[in-house]
């Protein structure tokens, strides 16, 4: 068995793009939530907040430099950028064994034809068309730097809603840990943020509606709390053996030791109300760790914002940790950027990295008043110095699926 380390990172979200932007924004409790009335959607559309990437300052990747930004997916772009950015610090010719990333749809035909300056259906080869993807997109952005050949076999999506992350993040760190691959690329996208998108969440009465200022409209833990905020982005890690890591003097940016999921089928939309699968799901990730739980310093929620994730995710901590959850602080970076779906566990395995790294917790900003069910240390408003040495992220999705993954902080290195 093999130590997993993380030796490269990259983020695209709507608190910026790159690590270094995402990070100072992250800890300084900026939002980026957005009024979308009359600009992204109709005015008289019923949700009013979202936290998409702003396509106005997004630069175009390298791998995309012959098309124009105008017939580029923006899918493409948000997880080419997050890419190109971990692994631009990867020697050329260091191969990669495989990728496994979380997408969302990538050969639907709707999302597909996003890249077509136009569409004249009698006019169209439909023989011809050929679906794309991300994956496909990050395959050629690897072998293009000397990378590969990466085996189509050692070439995986996800897609299992907002366990994907996680899930993604677990598959490609066991595949490391058994010795299968050496070196692989993982994390996800979601780029899909439209009217279409948020009616969907709209319809199931998840997203919040509250009249307020776009900025506080995600409040996770937050009695107050109404539903949360669709937002997107993409994250990308460059997981590999500690081994190969040292071997060739990189350096480490963390740690995954444990990786656990469960799914107790409990209906289409909902988790089990007494958040027992849930407490399954993080109890199993330390037990893979080889830990014991007085060794959490600190947890990244799911903190969707809703008032039944919240109040289940805070049981399941409880019974998860015990008496000593009252003293493990727990951070829920949705505050800050809204539920990216497909991609919140790998935007908030970067912000774990990034806690592990400055020895400080973001905060869970716009925590405004107690909840009786939510009494935990929600890091509220303000990040905090704090000695952190493991970090477990959950990521809890329909259908009753739980991920949890254990992230670490870097090893000393000779």
């Amino acid at each position: 068995m093999h130590q997993v380390v993380i030796t490269g990172v990259g983020i695209v979200s709507s608190l910026g793009t790159g690590v270094s932007e995402f990070g100072r924004r992250m800890f300084a409790g900026d939002s980026g939530i957005t009024e979308i009335k009359g600009s992204r959607v109709a005015a008289n559309f019923p949700v009013p907040f979202g936290g998409p990437v702003s396509r106005a300052t997004l630069p175009q990747p390298e791998i995309l430099a012959h098309r124009t930004p105008e017939e580029t997916p923006h899918f493409w772009k948000l997880a080419a950028l997050a890419t190109e950015e971990a692994i631009h610090h990867l020697p050329e010719g260091l191969l990669v064994d495989g990728i496994v990333y979380g997408g969302h749809g990538s050969i639907a035909f709707s999302i597909t034809s996003g890249s077509f300056r136009s569409f004249e259906p009698e006019k169209f080869d439909w023989d011809a068309f050929q679906p794309e993807s991300p994956l496909t997109l990050m395959k050629d952005i690897a072998e293009t730097r000397g990378h590969g050949p990466i085996d189509d076999r050692n070439v995986i999506s996800l897609n299992n809603a907002c366990v994907t992350s996680n899930q993604a993040i677990g598959v490609a760190f066991q595949r490391v840990r058994s010795g299968q691959w050496n070196r692989v690329l993982t994390g996800a996208v979601y780029g899909r943020w439209a009217d279409s998108e948020l009616m969907n969440f709209h319809m199931l009465s998840t997203l919040t509606i509250a009249p307020g200022p776009a900025t506080q409209a995600s409040r996770p833990f937050s009695k107050d709390r109404s539903g949360f905020v669709l937002g997107e982005g993409a994250a990308t890690l460059v997981l590999e053996t500690r081994e190969s890591a040292e071997a060739r003097g990189a350096k480490i940016l963390g740690v995954i030791s444990g990786y656990s999921t469960t799914s107790d089928a409990y209906r289409v939309t909902d988790g089990r109300p007494d958040g027992k699968s849930a407490a399954k799901a993080m109890q199993n990730a330390i037990a893979d760790a080889g830990i014991h739980a007085t060794e959490i310093s600190a947890i990244s929620a799911h903190g969707t914002s809703t008032q039944m994730n919240d109040r289940v995710e805070t049981m399941a901590i409880k019974q998860a940790l015990g008496e000593i959850a009252y003293q493990v602080p727990v951070i829920s970076l949705k505050s800050q950027v809204g539920h990216s779906v497909i991609a919140a566990g790998a935007l908030e395995a970067v912000a774990c990295m990034l806690m592990l790294k400055e020895q400080k917790l973001a905060p869970t900003i716009n925590y405004r008043e107690l909840d009786p069910d939510c009494d935990l240390d929600y890091v509220p408003n303000q990040s905090r110095p704090a000695a952190i040495q493991r970090i477990l992220s959950n990521n809890f999705g329909f259908g009753g699926q739980n991920a949890s993954v254990i992230f670490e902080g870097a090893p000393t290195q000779g």
